[in-house]
């Protein structure tokens, strides 16, 4: 028992969040009215490495990159403030047209935002949903109150209490959405207090309503971060084309998510 404790907090504790920077690229010999630009808002998860990874594959596919360090301490409004003060600063409503990546958290700030702000010139937003990574929150609150609050404050605290609500209108919008299929190795080492919440279902339906595509991975959200060898692809034809590709797969991975696999 004094191993598992052990082993859960050094993970706990070895993952940076909350401490990264800004990262952007922008081309600036093009007006803004002429390009797109990509905002990619991460979890609680995000680091340094990650944003550096996410701005290395994207920067060069004809979209200006935004990764914001929006994710603020003290609540979920004041991370709701801090990225609108972000969009703000550097005009993204200039742009002709703005994509985004949204990780979980990212989603229900974007989402604060549309529903406060309007859609504006928001066109393609891809969602990175996990039934498993989702309950995270919970958990930390639930059975880890004193390092979750050192580790994130009060931001998980008020994001545990809140649904993933689906925009209440989608028109205009393309919406896809990516489903992990596998648990991360910190939700491993909850898996039976996770089930204790409810069954899981990795219905699209169920998910998020306004979908116009979806695929699933076998990706844990640890990695949905970094393996963009695996989702790059379907992510930028999304981008072009306002749906993944037909060989994308629509069907839940068929296998117990909390076992290891690596395809």
């Amino acid at each position: 028992m004094k191993k598992i404790v052990l082993y859960l907090l050094l993970l706990f504790l070895s993952i940076e969040c909350l401490n990264a920077k800004d990262y952007i690229h922008i081309e600036n010999n093009i007006p803004k009215s002429q390009k797109k630009a990509l905002v990619i808002l991460n979890g609680v998860g995000d680091s340094k490495k990650y944003r550096k990874i996410q701005l290395e594959f994207f920067k060069d596919n004809g979209m200006d990159v935004f990764i914001p360090d929006y994710k603020q301490r003290s609540s979920l409004d004041e991370s709701l403030y801090k990225f609108s003060v972000f969009y703000d600063l550097h005009e993204i409503d200039s742009y002709k047209e703005v994509n985004f990546m949204c990780y979980i958290i990212g989603g229900y700030i974007l989402n604060r935002y549309i529903e406060i702000n309007g859609k504006k010139n928001i066109k393609k937003i891809i969602y990175d949903r996990s039934p498993i990574q989702e309950r995270a929150a919970k958990i930390g609150v639930d059975k880890l109150p004193f390092l979750t609050k050192i580790k994130f404050g009060q931001l998980v605290f008020d994001f545990s209490k809140v649904k993933l609500n689906p925009l209440k209108d989608d028109d205009g919008l393309e919406i896809g959405v990516i489903i992990e299929n596998q648990a991360t190795r910190l939700m491993r080492a909850f898996e039976k207090t996770s089930y204790e919440y409810g069954p899981y279902s990795f219905d699209i339906k169920k998910i998020e309503k306004n979908y116009d595509d979806y695929f699933h991975t076998w990706l844990d959200h640890d990695l949905m971060y970094k393996r963009f060898d695996v989702i790059g692809s379907e992510i930028l034809y999304f981008y072009k084309n306002g749906s993944f590709t037909k060989e994308a797969r629509r069907n839940k991975y068929n296998w117990d998510p909390f076992k290891k696999i690596r395809l």
